[in-house]
């Protein structure tokens, strides 16, 4: 047989145990192992990682586009040197997504501008490059949905992305008020992840400042503030505004 019809056997082999990737690039592969003198088990490898580093690619590209994540907010893009108020050794330790492991949950706090939606945002992707379904909302367009699923009398909320997912993204609470009706659908979802999944939420509001947001009731407050905090890392983020940062370099260049 010649050496095109041993590629193409091996190829329709590879094909046929459900190999998707390695398939397209085996001559580059066959090519490389020989040019650097791989041994049999070496090329098995080679063939072997290509397939699962390809998998890994799609994976993850998969699903950030399901999570709502922006593939652009990632720590890695984060300018610590700027954001002077940030604990860079404790967003790292977040990074390795032990908290996700354990189930915990983070809350960023801080004024409007200083990161705390990239923040977030990055350890969502720091998630899903882990192994994590995310699902990342705004709280506006969580409470949305949650209106328009109890509108509808759904009574399968536990089996929505927004409980169902390993880490959950909740960005922005605090712009707005929440009346008591929006307060205690939020409770609904927090006490479905309690002690199952984790949750990350960024606020404008101090905890202190919680019961004023949540319905003016300090009573559901303290009661979504345990489920909350009882497992939970607590970041707060000052400094100044990225935001504003930016306004100010484009005025200068102009």
């Amino acid at each position: 047989m010649s050496a095109q019809s041993d590629l193409d056997r091996t190829r329709g082999l590879l094909s046929d145990v459900g190999f998707e990737f390695a398939v397209h690039v085996l001559p580059e592969l066959v090519e490389r192992g020989v040019r650097e003198k791989v041994s049999l088990s070496g090329f098995l490898d080679l063939v072997l990682s290509t397939e699962r580093e390809a998998r890994e690619e799609r994976r993850v590209k998969t699903s950030l586009k399901l999570s709502g994540l922006s593939a652009a907010k990632t720590l890695e893009s984060f300018d610590f040197t700027f954001a002077r108020g940030v604990d860079r050794r404790k967003i790292e330790l977040l990074a390795t997504c032990e908290f996700a492991r354990r189930r915990e949950n983070v809350l960023l706090l801080g004024p409007p501008g200083v990161g705390k939606t990239h923040l977030a945002l990055g350890l969502g992707v720091k998630a899903v490059t882990n192994g994590f379904s995310v699902a990342s909302l705004t709280a506006d367009e969580l409470l949305d949905q949650l209106r328009r699923d109890d509108a509808a009398g759904l009574r399968r909320m536990h089996r929505r992305r927004y409980c169902t997912a390993a880490v959950l993204v909740i960005d922005e609470l605090g712009f707005q008020a929440l009346d008591r009706r929006d307060a205690h659908l939020l409770f609904k979802v927090l006490s479905s992840r309690y002690e199952r999944a984790s949750t990350i939420i960024t606020s404008n509001k101090s905890i202190r400042e919680w019961p004023e947001m949540i319905a003016g009731d300090e009573m559901l407050a303290t009661v979504i503030l345990d489920r909350l905090l009882h497992h939970c890392h607590v970041t707060q983020i000052d400094g100044r505004s990225f935001r504003l940062r930016e306004i100010q370099t484009k005025a200068g260049e102009a």
